[in-house]
């Protein structure tokens, strides 16, 4: 799950802004966050279907990963998140301890200091149409080197968050390490989940590193806690070659809007 998409990235940080630099509007941030903008206990469940390839193409293992993911908590920083997930593999299946997550307003992890800068105002081509946007960079070090990630955010437009590129660079010599690109490509399109039609956003994410590439298509919506819904990924190898296949979708979810952002 891009839960790059989505996935990775779910710590809380110690945000310090470089003298000059200005800070992002925290409060308008933490409304537009797919945890966010909800009351602590909100919840949702996916379930996730991993297929593995040989190097024939002959599927090799299926996987079904159920995970309910509920919000612990909401703060000034970021949001806690508490995730219990069972795999069921070869018709064993495999739970795992609950754990704790905590994720800031710009992914940051709390051991690293993160600069925060506004690059001013850009715009983004959404279907066709043009999107005014302000640009945040959020940069922070890593033991191995470092991450600089750009976010094009709307004020008005859902689901606000329009563009991400975020890289990796190596500290010893300076080259990018792995490249993630996150993009809206359209803004409202119907899917069926749940036993019924709902709108959502659909994304498409590109995630790059030395040992081959990641595809995802994936649809979000505000309405429904941590906004993904649903995904499907396709993982190749340096060499080209279809390695890993998966398809994520919502099974359930409840959740209250916050009436107003915290302070």
């Amino acid at each position: 799950m891009v839960a790059v998409l989505l996935a990775g990235g779910l710590l809380i940080a110690d945000v310090r802004h470089a003298p000059g630099e200005v800070a992002a509007d925290a409060v308008a941030v933490r409304a537009k966050h797919p945890w966010g903008r909800f009351r602590p206990g909100s919840w949702k469940k996916i379930s996730l279907i991993t297929e593995t390839f040989d190097a024939d193409g002959k599927t090799i293992t299926t996987s079904i990963a159920h995970t309910r993911t509920t919000l612990s908590g909401v703060s000034d920083d970021g949001v806690t998140l508490k995730v219990e997930a069972t795999v069921d593999v070869a018709g064993k299946q495999l739970p795992s301890e609950p754990r704790l997550m905590t994720q800031g307003w710009h992914a940051e992890a709390p051991e690293r200091e993160t600069t925060v800068t506004d690059l001013g105002e850009d715009s983004v081509t959404v279907a066709g149409a043009e999107v005014a946007c302000r640009i945040e960079q959020a940069e922070s070090a890593t033991p191995s080197g470092r991450i600089v990630t750009k976010t094009w955010y709307s004020d008005r437009v859902s689901p606000y968050v329009l563009r991400r590129e975020s890289t990796t660079y190596n500290r010893e010599t300076g080259d990018i390490v792995s490249q993630t690109q996150v993009e809206v490509v359209k803004l409202s399109r119907a899917i069926r989940l749940m036993r019924r039609h709902r709108q959502a956003a659909e994304l498409r994410v590109v995630h790059t590193h030395a040992g081959g590439i990641t595809r995802t298509k994936l649809w979000s919506s505000l309405d429904v806690p941590g906004g993904v819904v649903a995904h499907e990924s396709e993982e190749f190898d340096a060499s080209g070659r279809l390695a890993r296949r998966s398809k994520l979708q919502l099974v359930g979810y409840a959740g209250e809007f916050l009436p107003t952002p915290l302070r």
